[in-house]
């Protein structure tokens, strides 16, 4: 009986999350183009504004997840509408159309870090990584000097577009320090009931409400892009990441900083610096 009761459950909820139609029109404005993709909370549109003549990301809600859906969403509109940074897509609107809601936002046409990976088997060097990294610093500089922290910096929400990287996907964003509600803490799998594994340790260390929960997602990513054009000796053991990757010295010792659990700079400013001259040295 549970067991139909859940399948019954999984029907209705997948009907609610069903992706609106091509060619419908949003709050008498924006005309969906096409399905963009579907996360946790939200579902993303390419849509074409019919006042602008422009292309713009439309995101919205997703339906079965009630109010903690609406509530990321709010959060996320909140704190994009107090940012302008060229890496970062600026807010258009909110609207609201019955029970669902959406964020506009400019639409930054390009495909992820996670699509040049795996769909588009691109390798990168260790230099290449860390430029990258050195890109991201801009608007997690500026991210964290307006006070926020993203919470969230990995393969899928950096997008490439003509040789530029663009941070996107503020949902998880929070204030530097801010303390979030128990009941969406809860909701996010960040209450104290985390499971103690190794997937969850990275979740609980990337959560924080610290910059350097940025800097641990920029040492994260780095091991992503590296281990890209890795293919480990046949029957070999599994290794640390140090063993396996086999960096320059100076390499490891500033990716170690950022995976470190205690805060290796004061500011991202300084942890900038010091990757630049890092870059200097290679």
């Amino acid at each position: 009986m549970n067991r139909l009761a859940s399948k019954w459950r999984g029907m209705v909820e997948a009907w609610r999350d069903y992706p609106l139609q091509q060619g419908a029109v949003w709050d008498g404005r924006y005309r969906i183009e096409r399905l963009l993709g579907m996360g946790s909370y939200g579902q993303a549109y390419v849509c074409l504004d019919l006042q602008s003549n422009e292309f713009v990301l439309l995101k919205r809600n997703k339906p079965s997840k009630g109010g903690v859906g609406i509530e990321l969403l709010r959060r996320e509109s909140a704190i994009m509408e107090q940012l302008k940074h060229p890496q970062i897509p600026r807010r258009i609107a909110y609207s609201k159309r019955r029970r669902d809601e959406a964020l506009i936002m400019e639409y930054v046409e390009g495909y992820n870090l996670e699509f040049a990976i795996y769909e588009k088997k691109t390798a990168f060097t260790a230099e290449e990584a860390l430029r990258m990294l050195m890109q991201l610093m801009e608007p997690l500089r500026y991210l964290h000097e307006q006070g926020y922290v993203h919470r969230d910096v990995r393969i899928p929400n950096v997008l490439l577009r003509g040789g530029a990287l663009h941070l996107v996907d503020f949902g998880l964003a929070c204030r530097i320090g801010e303390q979030l509600p128990p009941g969406l803490r809860d909701a996010l799998g960040e209450g104290s009931g985390l499971a103690r594994d190794s997937a969850a340790a990275v979740k609980r260390r990337m959560r924080g409400a610290h910059p350097s929960s940025d800097w641990f997602g920029l040492g994260h990513l780095f091991l992503f892009v590296m281990y890209s054009g890795y293919e480990p000796p046949e029957g070999a053991e599994e290794k640390s990441w140090m063993e396996e990757l086999r960096l320059r010295p100076e390499i490891e010792h500033f990716v170690g900083k950022l995976l470190q659990d205690e805060a290796a700079w004061t500011t991202t400013e300084q942890c900038r610096q010091e990757l630049s001259a890092l870059l200097d040295r290679l």
